[in-house]
């Protein structure tokens, strides 16, 4: 017999994937125009959104709530790019590192405000810093399994601590951005790629196809 509660929690994670992509979408827009993420009242993101105050209270506890929750969205969004490096990192082709590093540094500017946000609460709320160190941790593993099945297949150098050349990969690419393109032209986010991709090249493989 099928499940009577299956559906409806099903339901309840659909619309709760619908209204986080709909938030994302108004405080993207609405920071874009200038506004601060400690000046957006709920009522205006909900507004803004699309939805009613009542419904944002359904899934979210305040506003710190909804940043964690949308900051999991973003950087699932940022590792997309990475990911399809990371499913063919055999090759070692540096073009496929380099359309990754594109792609993330894409994705950070359409974010920016946000992630901008996200790092100033951070300083200041436990929950909010928690959460985003285990989202960066989380990518950080990933990359660990990819370095290490690279070292497994003799494609990424064996001498390498794959834990720790994961993380230190992970943070070097975030904090880059972070510090670098709220303040660089176009033509920097493209010399930031390549650079980022040299970086990650040296220290992967021992030889590589040129970009």
């Amino acid at each position: 017999m099928p499940s009577v509660t299956r559906k409806p929690q099903a339901n309840r994670q659909q619309r709760r994937a619908e209204i986080e992509r709909s938030l994302l979408i108004a405080t993207d827009r609405l920071m874009g125009e200038g506004a601060s993420f400690t000046e957006l009242s709920v009522d205006r993101l909900a507004t803004e959104a699309g939805i009613s105050r009542a419904s944002f209270y359904i899934y979210f506890e305040d506003k710190g709530h909804l940043l964690r929750r949308l900051a999991v969205g973003v950087f699932d969004d940022l590792a997309d790019p990475a990911q399809r490096w990371w499913d063919v990192a055999a090759r070692r082709d540096a073009a496929d590192v380099l359309a990754a590093m594109t792609g993330i540094i894409s994705g950070y500017r359409q974010h920016q405000p946000l992630l901008v946000a996200l790092n100033e609460m951070a300083a200041y709320d436990p929950q909010v810093a928690t959460a985003y160190r285990e989202i960066l941790t989380g990518i950080a593993e990933r990359l660990t399994r990819v370095i290490e099945d690279g070292q497994a297949d003799g494609s990424i150098r064996q001498e390498l601590s794959a834990t720790s050349t994961a993380s230190a990969l992970t943070w070097m690419v975030e904090r880059t951005c972070h510090q670098t393109l709220p303040f660089s032209t176009a033509d920097g986010g493209a010399a930031l790629a390549d650079t980022l991709t040299r970086i990650v090249v040296a220290t992967l493989y021992l030889q590589a196809t040129s970009a």
